[in-house]
């Protein structure tokens, strides 16, 4: 897990779930030994599996992520809409009060377009998403927001940085059945709410907890669908009107 300024809820390898609450349980990754709660690993094993086994599927986040303003902490807010295809379709569209970005990737170029600047760039791409969120950032420094939820293998890379679990019960997410969890890594704490119905993440709340003032990302997820109809071309980029072509530099070391 690595930790993020601009874009925390784009990069947290456990992705597939979790947020941090320390007022909830102990930091978990203080642990010496992994002590995962069984039913809290079947859990996100088969709430991750759904994903994996899906050909394709979309979804909606809305997220808030802690930013210290001089001696104040206050929360961001965005808005994520998704749309995936595998091996090699990702349509992502991200809102803010002050931003707009859309991605386009089709297997052969990743097209990002400023919604409110009107200006776009294109880079080749290699030809499956896994391999895509990783050549983005290490060359471009460009992070997807909810990365972890894009990945082939959620769950294998979650229990890579995985020191412990627990199971919390059974809560009511804004009228939804859901299955409270928690896990610890050694950079940051997590909690996931899984549906009781269809398996699938509700919420997902993380704690940076290295960071100063430890800030926490929340995400609220709706509007899942694991076998959506897309258009043709849902994943091809058609420039907008009088939209203007710029060049997307590589990522230098202090980008």
């Amino acid at each position: 897990m690595k930790p993020q300024n601009k874009n925390r809820v784009a990069s947290i390898p456990l992705t597939l779930l979790a947020i941090v609450c320390a007022t909830v349980s102990p930091s978990f990754a203080q642990e010496k030994e992994k002590v995962i709660n069984p039913e809290a690993d079947r859990l996100l094993h088969d709430s991750c599996t759904r994903l994996t086994n899906a050909k394709g599927y979309s979804f909606k986040a809305e997220g808030w992520e802690d930013v210290v303003i001089g001696t104040h902490k206050v929360s961001t807010t965005k808005t994520v809409a998704v749309q995936l295809r595998r091996p090699n379709g990702l349509q992502i569209d991200v809102h803010s009060p002050s931003r707009s970005r859309s991605f386009w990737y089709d297997g052969r170029s990743l097209t990002v377009l400023d919604r409110v600047k009107n200006l776009y760039g294109t880079v080749p791409a290699p030809a499956t998403i896994d391999n895509l969120i990783a050549d983005a950032n290490d060359k471009f420094g460009i992070d997807f927001p909810l990365e972890d939820f894009l990945i082939s293998d959620p769950y294998g890379t979650a229990k890579q940085e995985i020191t412990g679990g627990a199971y919390f019960g059974k809560v009511a997410l804004l009228g939804t059945p859901c299955h409270q969890v928690g896990f610890g890594t050694p950079k940051a704490d997590f909690q996931l709410w899984i549906s009781d119905d269809d398996g699938l993440p509700r919420k997902m709340v993380i704690t940076y907890k290295q960071e100063p003032t430890q800030p926490q990302v929340t995400a609220i997820f709706s509007d899942w669908n694991l076998k959506p109809q897309f258009s043709d071309g849902a994943f091809t980029f058609t420039p907008p009107k009088g939209a203007g072509k710029i060049e997307i530099l590589p990522a230098t070391g202090s980008d």
